[in-house]
């Protein structure tokens, strides 16, 4: 299989120079055919600008394709892309280049298989920890002898490694709940110790040995969609019951009170409503509140 993987690979290189026009002069700059956008490479696949198709191969799956080809023999899709039903615009490419939506039965199966794959779902634990450590710190104050930290090797790869994958950090919780009683110096010390973690699931994260440049994109991108599926952040939080207001049996109104009514003598109820103020870990009576964190899936 690596054999027919190297083959194949080989073939859509040949066809890639081939490609590259031979009519220009030699610095004539070279254009998209659809919008007429400069182009400052001769391998794009698809046109920045426009997103359109330049390249003769599928951009699916990577696989050659003739002229007269409908569809890709290999992947299937077909050759003048397809619509995702969610922005209505022309793709080239497995997963929407504006949301992210997984656009053909085998990017929604490989997104649906990261999600299962436990260097994700490690690697989404880590950057929400990551988040909720960074808010943590910042409500801890600065060091004590007041000059900015830089950051640390480790922190520098983390960032080029997620570059690299294309993954965005997790956003940081709107409110911090801090474990009672921790200095400044044990949540750095967390902090330090979950960004050693990440790095080490993240360099494991790699696509198997033999795929196509556009296997590995598709790898990374399902990869990407499913982070921000399985993304969460754990809290913790005291149940409050609130009351929202009587609603009389009469006229089904919801007044502030019983006095605000004018039949009031028929009777009515309070109406209220539960919700979970965050405190910090530790306090007496808190429950550990997990929450999907939603986010607009990594636009392209």
């Amino acid at each position: 299989m690596e054999e027919n993987l190297k083959a194949r690979e080989r073939e859509r290189t040949a066809t890639r120079q081939a490609e590259q026009p031979q009519h220009q002069e030699k610095d004539a700059p070279l254009k998209c055919p659809h919008c007429g956008a400069a182009l400052d490479r001769p391998d794009y696949e698809i046109c920045p600008v426009c997103g359109g198709k330049l390249a003769s191969y599928c951009t699916f799956c990577g696989a050659p394709m003739s002229p007269s080809d409908i569809d890709c023999p290999e992947c299937g899709m077909p050759a003048d892309g397809v619509e995702c039903p969610a922005c209505h615009i022309r793709n080239f490419r497995p997963f929407c280049r504006q949301c992210g939506q997984p656009l053909s039965k085998a990017a929604r199966r490989a997104v649906e298989k990261a999600k299962q794959d436990p260097k994700v779902l490690e690697t989404a634990r880590l950057l929400v920890k990551i988040a909720q450590l960074e808010a943590e710190l910042e409500t801890a104050g600065t060091p004590e002898d007041g000059t900015p930290e830089e950051p640390t090797e480790a922190e520098i790869r983390l960032k080029a490694l997620m570059a690299k994958v294309g993954f965005t950090a997790a956003e940081k919780p709107k409110v911090t709940s801090r474990k009672i009683g921790r200095s400044r110096e044990e949540i750095l010390s967390e902090y330090r110790q979950a960004i050693e973690d990440a790095n080490k699931v993240m360099e494991e994260m790699l696509p198997p040995a033999g795929m196509t440049p556009q296997e590995q994109r598709n790898y990374y991108t399902a990869r990407k969609v499913a982070m921000m599926e399985v993304m969460e952040e754990r809290w913790w939080g005291i149940k409050v019951t609130e009351t929202m207001g009587w609603v009389c049996n009469e006229c089904n109104v919801l007044h502030n009170n019983p006095s605000e009514c004018c039949v009031a003598e028929f009777g009515g109820h309070w109406v209220t409503c539960d919700s979970m103020q965050v405190v910090e870990e530790g306090t007496e009576g808190a429950e550990l509140c997990i929450t999907k964190i939603e986010k607009k899936v990594y636009k392209r």
